[in-house]
């Protein structure tokens, strides 16, 4: 993470939680695609932090429109919600992160799939990047 953005660090964390919870929502509808036999309970929390992930992207592109709308004026009271989404945007990557990785101890069909575990492990690192840096400009 470079720090050149000065003032503008905040719209470098508004731009990864929008890349990354776009991603995250894609991992959410890959797992069950990667893990056949995938068990039931899995599936539909797997669709239900699809459908809470893509409400939050859709979040993150309101607040990214309402910036290019301002002209890069952005307000006190503007900044200070953009804050409280990207610590929002972190508290639900942490969630996933923990969610997906008590699939591989305990779900079956993720356990006895070793393409599954390593797909798995990506995105736990993928959305642990993403924390790092949102914690790091917070």
């Amino acid at each position: 993470m470079q720090f050149y953005y000065g003032e503008q660090n905040m719209l470098r964390a508004l731009d990864e939680a929008e890349f990354w919870k776009r991603q995250e929502s894609e991992h959410a509808e890959l797992i069950p695609l990667v893990t056949p036999n995938l068990e039931a309970q899995y599936v539909q929390k797997l669709h239900q932090f699809h459908i809470e992930l893509s409400d939050m992207h859709a979040e993150t592109l309101k607040y990214i429109t309402s910036i290019n709308r301002s002209k890069g004026m952005i307000k006190r009271e503007l900044k200070m919600q953009m804050m409280h989404l990207i610590k929002l945007c972190i508290e639900q990557s942490q969630n996933f992160i923990s969610f997906i990785d008590s699939l591989l101890t305990n779900s079956q069909a993720v356990s006895t799939n070793p393409s599954s575990q390593v797909v798995i492990r990506h995105m736990i690192r993928e959305s642990q990047y993403f924390i790092g840096i949102a914690q790091l400009i917070l």
